[in-house]
């Protein structure tokens, strides 16, 4: 069990770093944003959630990696000295940084709430 613990732990963590710097990535059509970094992101932290949940065959230890990737990208969002997440305060100043930066932190819950009922379907057919 601690095994798996300290697993989902740095799966959560990985997601959240690489995550957080994919999530920029912005193409800009005249003045609006494709904030496709940020999808990506969530598709890869999506994946890498449900990744560890069928590979310890455990639904809670994607709960975990999802709520510890959460944990770090609101804690990076929440940091005065933040260089990374543009909050939504500057969207009229830099709108894509600020969409992408707000895609990013609340799409962290709903890719873990999306990997937390793939894993438990999935296990769920196995057993």
């Amino acid at each position: 069990m601690p095994a798996t613990i300290a697993y989902a732990v740095v799966c959560g963590a990985a997601a959240a770093f690489i995550g957080t710097i994919l999530h920029a990535q912005i193409i800009f059509f005249g003045d609006f944003p494709l904030t496709w970094g940020a999808v990506v992101s969530l598709v890869a932290a999506g994946l890498l959630f449900i990744y560890v949940g069928l590979k310890t065959l455990r639904v809670w230890s994607t709960a975990v990696a999802g709520i510890v990737a959460y944990v770090l990208v609101a804690w990076s969002a929440m940091d005065p000295n933040n260089r990374f997440i543009v909050p939504m305060d500057y969207v009229s100043y830099f709108p894509g940084p600020a969409i992408a930066g707000a895609i990013w932190v609340y799409g962290v819950a709903a890719a873990t709430l999306v990997a937390l009922v793939v894993v438990a379907r999935r296990l769920k057919r196995s057993r």
